[in-house]
């Protein structure tokens, strides 16, 4: 049997006859490369699947149309049985009209908001689109809690991971993005990137457009930054830095890019590894002195690997997942090993 990649995504399918999916067990059987390529296939396939779904998912959207829906049906339901036990005087249905919409407003100002959360899995870029209009972009492995609604004078979110923020002009409502023990980014109407992942010793904040106040928890004093500018908070010291930064390099990521330029090894494979879900080892000190300038948008892991090798006397070996007993599969080991 001819074996190419309609056929092996026509098996992941079911689309081959009994006697055809039966030959192609057999072969998987016996080719650990046949059963690895169908492996990586299915893994693609899965991953594509949830990104559509991901990409589906609105819920700021979905939230308006049910409690439009709701707030609808209950202003119908309660006119309606007002109105057919009421008398026949003109001024009485306007009345009750009045106080059902008051009632109505009351009780949807007085409903409790509701707290969501998304999620970016790892290897995806996945978009917010907040109640105010704000849009949110969430890098690999990154979380964002918002309300379903704003009210009062703040607007308030929580970050832990990596966004791009185009944040909805209202003078009179600051938005707030807190970095839970650490720090608040404060702003009215702007664009900008926060870099904060729980396991990074630093919080970076790096401003696009407009301005923005960075400021720790509970503390008075706060650093404004300019478009171009980077504060770097560190989690050990409670210091900030300000400086200029590269914008393309920073914000590039919610653009499906990956840019170094004069990049160590320890971020390479800080963002490697974040964004292809892997667990990176360095074997060599000579390693951590290496830096790199590129460029990467649809390269695969490989891909990068093999670039990475041609400009340094290095080695990449990749680990594939290895089913344990109860079926689980453990993540996928890159080793970097030193050649010198």
């Amino acid at each position: 049997m001819e074996i190419n990649t309609e056929h092996i995504i026509a098996y992941l399918e079911n689309r081959l006859s009994a006697e055809e999916k039966e030959i192609f067990d057999h072969l998987i059987q016996d080719s650990p490369e046949l059963k690895k390529e169908v492996d990586d296939l299915r893994f693609i396939l899965q991953k594509a699947d949830d990104l559509n779904l991901q990409r589906q998912i609105d819920p700021t959207a979905h939230w308006k149309k049910v409690s439009r829906r709701i707030a609808f049906e209950s202003y119908k339901n309660k006119a309606w049985r007002l109105l057919r036990s009421s008398a026949a005087v003109l001024l009485i249905p306007a009345l009750i009209t009045s106080y059902i919409l008051y009632n109505t407003l009351n009780e949807w100002n007085n409903k409790p908001i509701e707290q969501l959360e998304v999620t970016s899995a790892y290897g995806l870029v996945s978009k917010v689109t907040l109640s105010d209009g704000s849009e949110v972009w969430l890098n690999s492995g990154s979380r964002l809690s918002f309300p379903e609604r704003f009210t009062g004078k703040e607007r308030n979110v929580s970050l832990s991971g990596e966004a791009y923020f185009k944040v909805s002009s209202d003078k009179e409502n600051r938005f707030n993005v807190t970095i839970p023990g650490n720090l608040v980014v404060s702003a009215y109407g702007t664009e900008f990137n926060i870099n904060a992942y729980e396991e990074d010793k630093n919080i970076e904040t790096t401003l696009a457009k407009g301005h923005v106040d960075v400021s720790e928890i509970d503390q008075p004093s706060f650093r404004t930054l300019h478009p171009g500018q980077q504060v770097t908070f560190n989690k050990e010291t409670n210091k900030m830095d300000v400086a200029d930064a590269n914008l393309l390099v920073t914000t590039s990521w919610k653009d499906g890019k990956m840019i170094f330029r004069r990049a160590s090894m320890a971020e390479i494979i800080r963002r490697l590894s974040r964004h292809f879900n892997v667990d990176i080892k360095l074997e060599g000190k000579e390693i951590y002195n290496y830096e790199y300038s590129a460029t990467f948008t649809t390269e695969s892991l490989s891909n990068i690997l093999q670039l990475l090798e041609k400009t340094a006397p290095i080695k990449c070996r990749i680990i594939e997942p290895e089913q344990s007993d109860d079926y689980s599969y453990s993540r996928r080991t890159v080793i970097i090993r030193s050649l010198k």
